[in-house]
């Protein structure tokens, strides 16, 4: 899961002017709400995954509702991808509109990620190392045999790895840093921002961009075209949209939403129950129908989910690149040497690390997030430089 802000400046989702934008703003608000919710949920499975031991063929009905809900991380990634795939289509659009140059463009994504990367990537590996070195806790050393965290920790906090990741090269060339394991999504996400626009440029302007040569990649790792494959679905959304204009689905639009959720959330279904491995696209397109129709019917975003807009829009980024080492140190002080049973008291631990980790997410995005407009700026004055 990537970063991704609506206008390519930040801002408030709520606050877009123009016509259709105007018009499709409380969809713009449930768009961002989504983004809380699905690293919520991510967040929501390593805990889960980290702290509570694998399903024994036994459980309680709220630990049944646990486990299931738990295997929907994927997924959520998968969701994400639409969403950044239609926030960057947007973006490169309205540059290409503008006048392309790339140098703006890169220090726009550049910005965008490496104000939160470079400072997680910094706690992350402190708590890490507490973790492995200090306290040899058994999730740290892997003795808790978590599928989410069974690797060699050390080779993965050394210097080479660091720097790999912060090229983004992680599960492509380098192990993800640390424990962060989910950071494999962010090395995809950025890879996607120099394909998509390197494709869109070579064929507006009938040359090959010399960036098109990082496709090799894909090579490398086959399931990236996969994952630029739903990324795309975000993309061919907005270009939908931005074609069709002010058209409206407002007649009938219960009966809109409902023909256009049901095979999504059929889908999401079946991939929770028989895999993801097969349906990650399918489930892509529906998720970006059931996103076409809410920017089509002139939806009114209900008060109460404006909260979780706020934060899905200010830090949900944050939120995915520092959840997991925050919810290993968290394990590392409460766990032995196995993980716990899903009681009751067990599961509301759970659900207290959880609040705290987003909590403390929110406090680390006013101090980063927050601050990528002004880091744009600053370096905002170098040459545009066409490739």
């Amino acid at each position: 899961m990537g970063a991704v802000d609506q206008t390519g400046g930040g801002g408030d989702p709520s606050a877009r002017d123009g016509g259709v934008e105007t018009r499709a703003s409380g969809a713009f608000v449930v768009m961002d709400a989504l983004r809380c919710v699905l690293a919520v949920t991510v967040a929501f499975a390593h805990a889960w995954y980290l702290l509570i031991a694998d399903y024994s063929g036994q459980a309680t009905t709220i630990a049944s509702a646990g486990y299931f809900l738990a295997g929907f991380a994927h997924a959520s990634v998968i969701l994400f991808f639409v969403l950044s795939g239609y926030w960057i289509a947007k973006s490169v659009d309205r540059r290409m509109t503008a006048g392309w140059a790339w140098t703006g463009y890169g220090i726009d994504r550049l910005a965008r990620l490496l104000v939160v990367v470079l400072p997680a990537f910094a706690i992350g590996g402190i708590l890490d190392a507490i973790g492995l070195y200090g306290l040899e806790s058994s999730t740290h050393t892997g003795a808790t045999d978590t599928y989410v965290l069974n690797n060699n920790l050390a080779e993965r906090l050394g210097w080479q790895t660091l720097l790999g990741n912060i090229l983004f090269l992680q599960s492509i060339a380098v192990a993800p840093f640390g424990t962060n394991g989910p950071l494999w999504s962010l090395a995809y996400e950025f890879w996607f921002y120099i394909w998509f626009p390197a494709l869109w440029v070579s064929w507006r302007r009938r040359r090959p961009s010399l960036l098109l040569a990082t496709l090799f990649l894909a090579w490398i790792v086959p399931n990236m075209l996969v994952g630029f494959a739903c990324w795309l679905c975000g993309a061919a959304l907005f270009w939908v949209t931005h074609r069709s204009g002010r058209q409206s689905l407002q007649p009938l639009r219960r009966l809109w939403l409902i023909g256009a959720g049901i095979p999504f959330l059929g889908t999401l279904i079946y991939s929770r129950l028989l895999g993801l491995d097969g349906t990650e696209l399918p489930l892509a397109f529906t998720f970006a129908v059931l996103l076409y129709t809410l920017l089509r019917i002139d939806l009114s975003a209900p008060r109460w989910l404006r909260p979780f807009a706020r934060y899905g829009a200010q830090a949900s980024f944050s939120l995915y690149v520092l959840h997991f080492p925050i919810i290993a140190f968290a394990a590392a002080l409460l766990l032995d040497d196995k993980r716990l049973p899903a009681t009751g008291a067990n599961i509301a631990l759970v659900v207290a690390v959880l609040a705290a980790t987003i909590l403390i997410s929110a406090l680390f995005a006013r101090h980063t997030e927050r601050h990528t407009a002004r880091v744009r700026a600053f370096f905002s004055d170098a040459r545009p430089a066409r490739i």
